[in-house]
């Protein structure tokens, strides 16, 4: 069944509830929306592809478009908390979607306690990470709710919640600070702030870090705030992890990652001198914890300690190691627990204890995680954006194992070639995927990066071996490998950039220029130019400057009355305020066309990358038909060049065989030439034989009608033989006397055939002596006309003698 069917289903229903608001409508979207918000396969909510764009656009807009009070509100509200359990849809819907502003209308109503908490918990999710550049319509009556809350409420949750919206919303943000600062009075807010924190631990981690924001504006808050935050860190963790709170585990992460990052208080958090201890409780902790998100969260916060790189830990590095290599193959936690195995075993070749720390490291369990993403890919063309972030992660952490040569022997007899084929099968087989079933990932950054990783370990392996080498050149050379590093090139971050450079920089280039290259082009990629003023603005705030500084030069400030500054005053305070609450109603309409143009945006952009899967894969096609094409062309020229000398021999052997068969030809016809002579003499003979075979046939037939009479006479007895039954005996005898002679003249038959026989012998032997003694009559006729010649001559000769005689 597709996955996406009733998401294809809801979109269907929000067009036709848009046009034609009714109930059947209504429960067709209530229906999509509970078995949306109930799904487990959470790859339905991936972002980039065009039916997940459209689906937030059309879940956007009938948020929008429904009262608070309506269930179908708060069936919404669940299918955004199940999205936001996928992190890149969580991204997405912060950054693109923008659905804090519909939820924060949700708070104008009169809620019910668990609403609100429910309402809270989705806005602290989509409110995490978020950019606000510009002072947004929303934001003003959210900040003042959310302050009004946290100074109001009685209830320990709504304020932890309140806190963390508001630190989500300050935290890197001005805007929101100024609009902080401008609702609270912040002395009486920070006092506020300072009780709450000795509340329970989230209530703690939210004010401790909203102080932290608010510090610049209050110089009364020393560093000790920050060591006491640092001091409880550790319990926090393991009574989040308990508790299962993942909120609470991300905040206390980003607080480590904040301090870790800020000059003044880094120097403070590495003087904490119990972290081996508490590290060992946290990892105790994690063995019994079930939870594969607060698992994740703990890889990464192990992941920060490393790279504070404490001299205190480095006994623990085995430890990270075997408790990493445990969570290895949970599908959720796989990523992040690679990510702490790398950075434990760079950190550990440095302070040169990576023996013990390789001694943890089980490079066949890593490698029958590879195999089974292999087999899963050979099943299907699309991978999940956690498998790929996952498989990027192997790649680079096999990069950074090969450095250690008994690591190197072990997977270069486990890692071939022809994982790393399968690996990038997908982007590689121009058949793998369907004409209507496009993976929609290729412009999204975990494939290239995959791609990326995979084409740096397959340099790092070609470097000592010949076979490694070929396949990185055979992989240079594929046009879908040079698009993708043309994208990561384009839209990759610094780290990507880096070990896309590296092995193709000059050998010549100093160290850390390709780690400088792929900064600078992140930066130049990241930073957004945008004009303070106007040219129009410059020109009239320069024009009033000089008109200000002559009035001033030439002493007639002074002329101005004091009624005059305060009416000019109250009418530019009068234009302030209307011109305020038209900007308020422009900026409303301007956030409201933003949005709709980031929607817009965001649909154009799957699209777009659909398109560029599709051209893509055209492009693949159309190289495998071509190369398909050559290879068959170069085939058939071999076979045809076979087949034609194959027919020269032939054709060779038969001009032999004719040039035979001619000269046999010949010689028949001359052999013919004597048969038919001979056949000529034969048919003669043959001709008097037939005369004697027909009078000794004549002769038969006398014998055959005498033979027929007999049978007459046979048949008459036998009629008399039925008429005379008391003579049947010598009748009988009769018969066989018949018989006998029956018999008797058959042998006499045969003995005339037999005379027959010898008589044509005797003819042919007669024959024989008639034509001897034809030929001797001949031969005595001759000699005969001989002698009676002589005797002419003599009688002749005689008689001239006589005359002679005579005369």
């Amino acid at each position: 069944m597709d996955k996406y069917q009733h998401i294809r289903a809801f979109i269907s229903a929000v067009v036709e509830y848009t046009k034609h608001p009714n109930e059947t409508t209504a429960t067709i979207l209530q229906r999509n929306l509970g078995v949306i918000s109930t799904s487990l396969d959470l790859s339905i909510f991936d972002p980039g592809t065009s039916i997940a764009a459209e689906f937030y656009v059309s879940l956007h807009e009938l948020m929008n478009s429904l009262a608070s009070r309506t269930t179908l509100i708060w069936s919404t509200v669940d299918v955004l908390q199940n999205a936001c359990r996928n992190a890149a849809a969580r991204q997405a819907l912060i950054h693109t979607y923008k659905f804090a502003p519909i939820l924060a209308r949700l708070l104008e109503a009169n809620l019910t306690s668990e609403k609100r908490i429910r309402v809270l918990k989705l806005l602290q999710e989509l409110t995490y990470g978020i950019k606000i550049s510009w002072q947004e319509a929303h934001l003003p009556y959210l900040v003042s709710i959310l302050t009004q809350w946290v100074t109001q409420s009685k209830e320990e949750n709504i304020i932890a919640l309140s806190l963390g919206v508001l630190v989500n919303l300050c935290y890197k943000n001005l805007p929101a600070v100024y609009i902080l600062m401008r609702t609270i009075d912040t002395k009486a807010f920070i006092r506020t702030l300072l009780k709450l924190q000795h509340c329970s631990v989230n209530t703690s981690v939210q004010c401790c870090k909203l102080l932290i924001i608010l510090e610049h504006t209050n110089t009364n808050i020393s560093e000790k705030y920050i060591l006491d935050f640092a001091a409880v860190t550790f319990s926090s963790l393991i009574t989040a992890m308990k508790q299962r709170d993942v909120l609470l585990l991300r905040h206390i992460i980003d607080f480590f990652n904040d301090v870790g990052q800020n000059e003044h208080s880094h120097a403070v958090l590495l003087t904490y001198p119990h972290y081996g201890k508490d590290v060992e409780n946290v990892l105790a902790t994690l063995e019994d914890n079930a939870d594969p998100e607060c698992v994740a969260l703990m890889m990464e916060f192990l992941s920060s300690l490393v790279k504070l790189k404490l001299s205190s830990l480095v006994s623990l590095y085995p430890l990270y190691v075997k408790t990493a290599m445990t969570w290895v193959p949970v599908e959720q936690v796989c990523s992040k627990a690679l990510a702490l195995i790398r950075i434990t075993v760079i950190e550990a070749r440095r302070t040169k204890t990576s023996s013990e720390v390789l001694a943890e490291l089980d490079a066949s369990v890593l490698m029958l995680i590879l195999n089974t993403e292999n087999d899963e890919i050979q099943g299907k063309c699309e991978l999940t954006l956690e498998t790929e972030t996952k498989l990027a992660e192997l790649m680079q952490l096999f990069q950074e194992m090969i450095k250690t040569s008994t690591l190197r022997t072990k997977i270069m007899q486990s890692f071939s070639e022809q994982i790393i084929r399968k690996l990038l099968n997908p982007m590689l087989d121009s058949e793998i995927c369907a004409a209507d079933n496009w993976p929609g990932n290729f412009i999204q950054n975990p494939t290239t990066n995959l791609c990326i990783h995979a084409l740096a370990l397959t340099a790092d392996l070609a470097a000592d071996n010949s076979q490694w080498l070929t396949l990185y050149s055979e992989l240079l050379r594929k046009k879908q490998i040079q698009i993708t590093m043309a994208t990561a090139l384009f839209t990759g971050d610094a780290d990507i950039k880096q070990k896309q450079l590296e092995p193709l920089i000059l050998v010549q280039s100093t160290p850390g220029t390709v780690t400088n290259i792929g900064s600078k082009m992140s930066i130049n990629a990241n930073n957004e130019m945008a004009p303070l003023f106007s040219f129009a603005q410059e020109e009239r705030l320069d024009a009033f400057l000089a008109k200000l500084k002559r009035i001033y030069e030439s002493n007639q400030i002074n002329d101005i009355t004091t009624s005059a500054v305060m009416e000019l005053y109250e009418y530019k305070l009068a234009a302030m305020r209307h011109a305020e609450r038209a900007m308020q109603s422009s900026l409303e309409a301007a956030n409201n066309h933003g949005t709709s143009l980031q929607h817009r945006l965001a649909q154009v952009m799957a699209e777009s990358s659909r398109l560029h899967q599709m051209l893509f894969d055209t492009q693949q096609c159309l190289e495998g038909v071509k190369s398909t094409l050559t290879v068959k062309l170069a085939e058939a020229e071999e076979q045809s060049k076979k087949a034609i000398a194959i027919k020269k021999q032939e054709i060779e052997s038969l001009k032999k065989i004719v040039l035979e068969k001619t000269t046999n030809i010949d010689h028949l016809n001359i052999v013919l030439v004597q048969h038919k002579h001979e056949l000529e003499s034969n048919l003669n003979r043959i001709e008097a034989l037939t005369k004697k075979i027909k009078e000794l046939e004549v002769e038969c037939a006398n014998a055959s009608a005498k033979t027929m009479e007999m049978a007459n006479k046979n048949h008459e007895l036998s009629k008399l033989l039925l008429k005379m039954q008391d003579q049947l005996n010598k009748k009988d005898q009769v018969i066989e006397l018949k018989t006998a002679e029956i018999q008797s003249n058959q042998k006499d038959i045969s003995a005339l055939k037999q005379e027959t026989q010898q008589l044509s012998q005797l003819v042919q032997k007669y024959e024989k002596n008639i034509a001897e003694k034809e030929e001797t009559i001949k031969k005595m006729k001759a000699e005969l006309m001989d002698l009676s010649r002589m005797r002419d001559m003599i009688f002749e000769l005689t008689a001239k003698k006589k005359e002679d005689l005579n005369s």
